[in-house]
């Protein structure tokens, strides 16, 4: 009798009834070899076979990767693995007893907050809510013109979300548009959702998604650019970010929030490098673009600003360097509040230097 592909066990008598072929072998709940998600499974056996239905369970979260031929299921699958694993990492958020969702105005179980919102109980949501909120009128317009996304970003105080709720929305906004037929909805979700699993550390996921959603655009789309601006800021290779972010500069010219973005990334690792100078000029273009784009107060402005003023710290210009951060510091703290945690970033890097000169 065959053993147990998840406890080695000998005479393991359930048979997998779906697939022709073994998962990965286990001992104790850990994996002593395994297959990429991404690659084709290793073939150690002509069928799956279990000890019992304890055991299949147990290893199913790997084994359902396996137990099919169908490419497109499996791409689903790992990706929706490692969305499970983001949500898992994530900080669970603390929920005032006398918290409610904002749009539906029930409290209950499922409560998040991933925004910026001020007050102890404010900004809180259930997904669902999120979701449904997100289906109905997906884009939000903020003084006539500049249009933000509810899937990426509350709508109460119009920052990005984070954390759980960033990682859910994705989830769920790439599980509602992975099968529909409209060119662009697919597109445009594959390469959100593969820029979202970059971030946080998914790169065969990310790799899945990414290579799914490339080839419905034109070589010089400005959402795929803007996934590929992504993709390179998120890789841990720092001198391998550059040369990447550096090749695509000549490709984002138009439209001028591409090119704002392009520069931003630039400076951010060109200053991380060292190269101080350089990531100046990037940072003073970054900022001049986003203000004009999207206003002298918006979180791409301030956000570049910050930047700019260590990099003046970093080039011994301290005074000027002090002087930006506290005028960004301002900004913030009358648009976001005191608590938000970008002025908190903002308040401990001005801290620090001013620590430093004590």
């Amino acid at each position: 009798m065959p053993k147990c592909d998840w406890c080695r066990a000998e005479n393991a008598n359930l048979r997998c009834s779906k697939c022709q072929v073994s998962t990965p072998r286990y001992s104790k709940g850990r994996p002593q070899q395994h297959s990429s998600p991404t690659g084709p499974p290793r073939v150690v056996a002509q069928a799956c076979w279990f000890c019992d239905k304890k055991c299949a369970k147990r290893a199913w979260r790997t084994h359902k990767l396996y137990c099919t031929d169908d490419p497109v299921r499996k791409r689903h699958i790992a990706v929706e693995m490692a969305f499970e694993r983001i949500v898992a990492r994530k900080p669970r958020t603390e929920v005032p007893d006398d918290a409610v969702c904002y749009i539906c105005l029930d409290g209950g179980d499922g409560l998040l907050r991933g925004c910026a919102c001020r007050g102890p109980s404010a900004g809180f949501a259930h997904v669902d809510c999120l979701v449904e909120m997100a289906k109905r009128d997906p884009w939000i317009l903020v003084e006539g013109r500049n249009m933000l996304n509810r899937w990426t970003m509350c709508g109460t105080c119009r920052q990005p979300f984070a954390g759980e709720v960033e990682a859910e929305m994705a989830r769920r906004r790439w599980r509602l548009h992975r099968d529909d037929l409209t060119p662009f909805e697919k597109r445009h979700v594959c390469l959100s959702a593969s820029v979202t699993l970059k971030w946080n550390d998914e790169p065969d996921a990310s790799d899945l998604l990414y290579q799914a959603g490339k080839p419905c655009y034109a070589r010089d789309d400005a959402v795929l650019l803007m996934a590929e601006i992504e993709r390179a800021e998120a890789d841990t290779n720092a001198d391998a970010a550059l040369e990447r972010l550096t090749a695509l500069g000549a490709r984002c010219r138009h439209p001028p929030l591409l090119r704002g973005l392009h520069a931003h990334r630039m400076a951010r690792r060109l200053g991380l490098l060292g190269r101080f100078q350089d990531a100046l000029h990037f940072a003073a273009e970054s900022i001049a673009i986003s203000a004009a784009e999207t206003g002298p107060e918006s979180n791409v402005t301030l956000e570049g600003m910050v930047i700019y003023g260590l990099l003046l710290d970093d080039l011994g210009r301290v005074d000027e360097g002090i002087a930006m951060l506290t005028n960004v510091l301002a900004t913030q703290t009358r648009v976001l509040g005191a608590d938000s945690p970008r002025t908190r970033s903002t308040r401990a890097s001005l801290d620090r230097i001013i620590s430093r000169l004590r």
